[in-house]
């Protein structure tokens, strides 16, 4: 027999090995074969036909079996009782080695029962101790023999001895076995069995065990699981109406005038069915000869017959059909002709049975001369040893599916007048070859390439495969030749299988594809350039010189630009306006007028481009539209909540106060004056008659101090009669910060939702903007000025008429998810932000003087006397601790008064409860420092000394630091992030610092001072008061090659540390030896002539 591996017919091989799942397998078997490699989960033993699958489970928890050669051997499953698994070509068989008489007297073994699966048969019980398991047709898929007990008996030795019993089963190479069959002496005794879906119990015969003249070991042997063979005949001719059906019995071929004086012939029947619509290879019969008339050689003839059953007899023989081979031997008479397998080649009769998808293949073996005593044969009854039909196939191949173009990857049409546009004049083409051999078949596709011709028959231009061979269902692809341009395609497939057998190679092939074609039209012509015009926004004679053209509109203002295209096969247009992402406008084809409804971002001079597609891929030339925008239209309305007292906070952008209720009142804990403060269950601020149209662009922006976490949180939501039509709040389910949309006004909505892609941070302040922009049907959230993800389509939108509702929302006409913390700086426009304009708001420019407006968040002057704690003079509470080496010292040589002494131990800092800002967003930290320059003499050695930073759980998420390296005596001032919070070992990448060559004296007082511009994400640092270069250059610009990028900000929760900061170790060190003062956190930037009012309102006394 043979199977087929990794696409190639090999020979059987039942040797054992363990698999990488931990089963154990034959190399090479007909039938799907796993054994257990141990435990009590897996199946002792499973055998697999396709979907239909036989599990035998042992009844005792397996140890790891000892392999050799076909066997596997579970030690000591009961005192003195193994398990032994075979692996036979076909199937399996499972033996109970008892090894001694004590073991058999175990009262588990007084009845067995091995726990059974299948799936997709049936047991059927034949009544003779054996069973059939049938798949729903009745068709039998798998058999088991008759259950057997024998002992270790020999026989003794006899010259008289028949030759069969040197064979122990038909082209079996392994040496006889306890396991395999009885001896020839054995004594032998059946058992009890019956064998169900569920189980299958034996019952052994325990007088059989208990027996004097029992030689153990004893060998309990349930039974042989195997596929094919169903059913076998012998007839003769002296009991011509005798049914000799699935006899036990040798089975006769030829004259036998030996006892009976009959003439008799064999008939063996398989099932074939799989076998159907294959081609057949080779198909081989092997039946084992145990006897012959003497060792002289005579002719056996096999035929393909017609079925038989349990009438068959001589008188009611199946038709001879078909004599398919002869062959001559004598084998089983002597050891000088002892017994084995006699093969004949049964192509021609499988061959034919495949051909008709028979369901079995029935072969008759009879003698050439019917008359010739010395021709007599015996043949092994199937009982004992089945014959075997080994067949080599390969499947017929189906034709190919999917078809498409792989390049460029589109779907084809199914006929020239859908023919699919494509811009290339050498496409290439694809298909999945099919074979109902899966990952076992060696496939390709072969086309056949066609030019449409609307008036003759479409000729043949081209044909081609792929140089690779691929599998069932994978891909093959093949590029064509050099095609035509405004040429219209099509290709249909086949599928190729190649098989190789004897040493020689050959392909079969399906029919040719015939449900549609695969059509194509090739159009590598580009549209002519687009023509923009705008009565709303007039355009720009050059951008070069945008005096010549005047402002109109607005930002955020939409206006209709026009686009025209003189070719008509225009199927999209991509535009861009400013700096901003790439839209496509998918328009009909034959269109040349299209309108594009757009809101200029920016103040002054704006830039449209515009490029047009054809629907085969090409681009024209792009189109390039100038104009000037006007100011965006002020907000509609914006409470500070500057007031301090009372219940009601103006609106300072128009006429419409908010009134606060429930609690809520002002709080000094604010990002500019006082804030809104809400207790978290019934405070908030209500505002009716806004002028905010929800079911037209509109954007709302504040500022919010979240202090818990633990609820879902409103800052602001436009009532409508059931519900919200958007609300801007903090998600327990999504631990973000989400600005979302209403589908519609009623209790249960849909609801659409922009969603923050980090994790808010509690009592610090967070900037949200929200922007709903009716012309693009979309809705944004931006925290701390930058976009969260793409923005989210919405195309519902709808009037709330109800108050704005500042600190709770809107949902099942209830209010709820009251805010806990504080709310600043609530501002509306009826129109849409620029992305520019978004990143903007968060710096809180005044109106007096353009500068930043940062919030302080945290403010050490170290003004205490003595002790260990700074108090926080911000008023915010952030209490620094002090470590031992950290004192409170005078300075009075530099004038700076109480100042803060590090020691340059361990225990040289000062902490607080971090974190102080969210640094995601604007921040800015500053630090008067002077260094001990005896602490940095030693130049054999790199000095880093970090000041103030913010610490996550492995390193520090942004600091000040002085860094100094191996052999230099001037170091350079730093203020620097890092890109996660891990150690050096899984650092993605260098931290981003900022650097400075500024060669200020660091036994100098200096001011340091770092700003994070998260909105814009970017890094800058000052020393005393000037800023430094990303190129380490010192100037009094602050043009933008002064800052560095910094994209990845990430938030530590740790503690803010003065004096020390994590390492790439993870651990706290790098501490810092002088004296430090002033050390300040904002939240948001501060600009550089703040920056330097900083410095020169405090510089040092001149030494």
């Amino acid at each position: 027999m043979r199977a087929k591996q990794d696409g190639s017919w090999v020979p059987i091989d039942t040797t054992l090995q363990k698999n990488a799942d931990g089963t154990i397998a034959p190399k090479a078997s007909a039938a799907g074969l796993a054994f257990s490699g141990g435990g009590a989960a897996a199946p002792l033993a499973k055998i697999t036909d396709g979907a239909k699958s036989y599990s035998v489970h042992a009844p005792w928890s397996l140890p790891a079996p000892t392999l050799a050669g076909s066997t596997a051997t579970y030690a000591s499953v009961l005192p003195g009782v193994d398990l032994v698994v075979k692996a036979t070509p076909d199937g399996f068989s499972e033996n109970l080695v008892i090894t001694t008489r004590d073991a058999a007297a175990n009262p588990a073994l007084a009845s067995i029962k091995f726990p059974v699966d299948v799936s997709g048969v049936g047991a059927h019980d034949l009544g003779t101790g054996a069973a059939a398991f049938l798949d729903g047709h009745g068709r039998s898929v798998f058999t088991t023999g008759t259950a057997l007990m024998y002992d270790s008996s020999t026989a003794p030795d006899s010259s008289a001895a028949p030759a069969s019993l040197e064979v122990k089963s038909a082209g079996s190479a392994d040496p006889s076995t306890s396991v395999d069959d009885p001896d020839p002496g054995a004594k032998t005794s059946a058992m009890d069995a019956s064998v169900t879906d569920s189980a299958l119990t034996v019952t052994p015969d325990q007088s059989f065990l208990k027996d004097s003249t029992t030689t153990y070991p004893v060998v309990l042997d349930p039974q042989t699981t195997s596929s094919s063979l169903t059913g076998w005949a012998d007839v003769w001719s002296t009991l011509s109406t005798t049914s000799f059906w699935k006899t036990s019995h040798s089975l006769g071929v030829g004259y036998d005038a030996w006892v009976d004086d009959k003439k008799a012939r064999t008939f063996y029947q398989f099932d074939t069915h799989t076998l159907g619509g294959k081609k057949i290879l080779q198909a081989t019969f092997n039946a084992l000869e145990t006897w012959s008339a003497n060792c002289t050689a005579k002719p056996v003839e096999l035929w393909r017959t017609g079925t038989i059953s349990s009438s068959t007899t001589w008188a009611k023989q199946p038709a001879w059909s078909s004599h398919v081979d002869t062959v001559s031997a004598a084998k089983g008479y002597s050891s000088s002709c002892p017994g084995g397998n006699v093969s004949f080649d049964a192509t021609s009769a499988v061959s034919y049975t495949a051909s008709k998808s028979a369901s079995t293949t029935t072969l008759g073996v009879r003698a050439s001369d019917e008359g010739d005593d010395i021709a007599w044969k015996q043949f092994a009854s199937p009982s004992d040893h089945k014959p075997s039909l080994s067949v080599t196939f390969v499947s017929k191949p189906s034709t190919p599916t999917g078809l498409k173009l792989s390049n460029p990857n589109l779907a084809c049409g199914a006929s020239s007048s859908v023919a699919v546009n494509i811009r290339t004049l050498t496409p290439t083409l694809a298909a999945l070859p099919q074979s109902a051999d899966g990952s076992q078949s060696t496939l390709r596709p072969n086309f056949e390439l066609y030019q449409y011709d609307p008036n003759n028959p479409d000729p043949l231009v081209a044909s081609g495969s792929p140089s690779t061979w691929t599998t069932s269902g994978k891909t093959g692809t093949w590029t064509t030749p050099t095609l035509k341009n405004g040429q219209t395609y099509w290709f249909k497939a086949r599928t190729e299988y190649k098989y190789s057998f004897n040493g020689s190679s050959a392909s079969m092939y399906s029919g040719w594809t015939t449900i549609g074609k695969c059509a194509f039209h090739i159009d590598t012509s580009k549209p002519d350039a687009p023509t923009i015009s705008s009565t709303v926004y007039p355009q720009c004679a050059s951008a070069d010189d945008p005096d010549t053209c005047t402002e109109a509109g607005g930002v955020g203002a939409p206006g209709s630009f026009t686009v025209k295209t003189a070719a008509t096969d225009v199927t999209k247009l991509t535009y861009t306006l400013n700096d901003n992402k790439q839209v496509t406008k998918t328009v009909t084809a034959g269109t040349t007028s299209t309108s594009l409804n757009l809101a200029p971002d920016e103040r002054g001079l704006n830039q449209l481009t515009v490029t047009a597609w054809d629907a085969a891929g090409n681009s024209s030339a792009s189109a390039t539209y100038y104009f000037k925008a006007a100011a965006g239209t002020p907000a509609t309305n914006s409470w500070s909540f500057d007031e301090g007292s009372g219940t009601t906070a103006a609106d300072s952008a128009g006429t419409d106060p908010a009134t606060l209720a429930g609690g809520a009142g002002f709080s000094d804990h604010a990002r500019l004056g006082k804030a809104l403060d809400a207790n978290g269950t019934t405070g908030y601020a209500s505002a009716a008659g806004t002028g905010l149209d929800t079911s037209k662009s509109f954007t709302v922006s504040g500022w919010a101090r979240l202090t818990d976490d633990s609820h879902n949180a409103v800052v602001t939501a436009q009532a409508g009669t059931a519900g919200s039509s958007f609300a801007l709040y903090y998600s327990t389910a999504y631990k973000a910060w989400i600005f979302n949309r209403y589908t519609a006004d009623v209790a249960s909505p849909t609801i659409v939702r922009s969603i923050g892609t980090t994790t808010p941070v509690l009592n610090v302040w967070t900037h949200l903007t929200g922007v709903y922009d009716a012309q693009a049907q979309t809705i944004q959230l931006y925290v701390n000025g930058v976009a969260q993800g793409d923005s989210v389509a919405f195309t519902t939108p709808w009037k709330a008429t109800g108050a704005l509702q500042i600190g709770r929302g809107q949902l099942g006409a209830a209010f709820t998810d009251y805010f806990p913390g504080q709310i600043d700086e609530l501002t509306m426009w009826n129109r849409i932000l620029s992305p520019q304009e978004a990143a903007d708001l968060e710096a809180e420019t005044s109106p007096s003087t353009g500068n930043a407006q940062p919030a302080e968040a945290a403010d050490w002057e170290f003004d205490d006397a003595s002790g260990t704690s700074a108090a926080d003079s911000s008023g915010n509470g952030h209490t620094a601790t002090l470590g031992s080496g950290a004192t409170l010292a005078t300075d009075d040589d530099g004038g700076k008064g109480s100042v803060l002494k590090l020691d340059g131990t361990a225990g040289g800092y000062g902490t607080a409860g971090g974190p102080l800002v969210d640094a995601q967003g604007d921040f800015t930290v500053a630090a008067w420092v002077q260094l001990d320059p005896t602490a940095l003499a030693d130049t054999t050695k790199a000095h880093t000394m970090r000041i103030a930073g913010q610490s996550g759980t492995n390193r520090d998420s942004w600091g000040l630091w002085y860094s100094q390296p191996v052999g230099s005596t001037q170091g350079m001032w730093v203020f620097g992030r890092t890109s996660a919070d891990t150690t050096a070992a899984t650092t993605t990448s260098v931290p981003a610092d900022i650097t400075t060559a500024q060669l200020v004296d660091p036994g100098d007082w200096t001011l340091i001072t770092g700003v994070y511009d998260g909105a814009h994400q970017q890094l800058d640092l000052y020393v005393n008061g000037v800023p430094q270069g990303a190129t380490g250059d010192s100037d009094s610009s602050t043009d933008a090659g002064d800052s560095v990028p910094f994209t990845t900000a990430w938030q530590a929760s740790g503690a803010f540390n003065i004096g020390r900061g994590r390492t790439a170790s993870g651990a706290y060190g790098d501490p810092t030896v002088g004296l430090v003062d002033g050390v300040r956190v904002w939240t948001g930037v501060m600009d550089q002539p703040d920056i330097e009012t900083l410095y020169a309102n405090e510089l040092p006394i001149p030494l």
